[in-house]
């Protein structure tokens, strides 16, 4: 043997030593970027355990987050996918805005890639609220202005009316 017991022990030392010191690192340095990690590995447990409100929770904690690719992009399309449920003008306004966040942020995530079309409906429904809103406006001016068409028709008959009289009188 090139190395003596001595030696050998040396450079097992060494290697211990080298390696809690990798071990001691890596607590240290990535604290933060595991954390969101593991938030978002526990959110995706509560989808598979059907507990929406929490994965909710847990998702919008990754996303206010710094940005981390492969985790952050996810969970964005997975928020959008349950702001969803929240229905309505408000739901599709939240859901679109995250995957506009996504096709932003990440452009080359898959996620982006497999939102567009939702984005594009989503956004396609937006405008529809808007014009059921101008429709809505517009339905309820032109009902105002009937009444005040109403109105004015009765007063225009009453000043006949008046108009006739005075006549009348004035011949007598």
């Amino acid at each position: 043997m090139g190395l003596s017991w001595g030696k050998w022990i040396a450079v097992l030392c060494l290697l211990q030593l080298c390696g809690g010191c990798m071990l001691f690192n890596s607590h240290q340095t990535g604290a933060s970027i595991p954390s969101h990690e593991q938030q978002f590995a526990n959110a995706l447990q509560f989808l598979r355990q059907g507990n929406e409100q929490g994965a909710r929770e847990l998702l919008e904690q990754v996303v206010v987050a710094p940005g981390l690719p492969g985790v952050t992009d996810d969970a964005l399309f997975r928020l959008a996918i349950l702001r969803l449920r929240d229905g309505g003008e408000k739901g599709g306004q939240e859901s679109y805005s995250l995957l506009a966040r996504l096709a932003k942020e990440y452009p080359d995530s898959i996620w982006t890639h497999q939102s567009a079309a939702l984005a594009t409906c989503l956004l396609s429904t937006q405008k529809l609220f808007e014009k059921q809103r101008e429709s809505r406006t517009l339905r309820e001016l032109n009902l105002h202005l009937n009444r005040e068409n109403k109105e004015l028709r009765l007063n225009m008959e009453k000043l006949k009316k008046l108009d006739l009289e005075l006549d009348q009188k004035n011949r007598r």
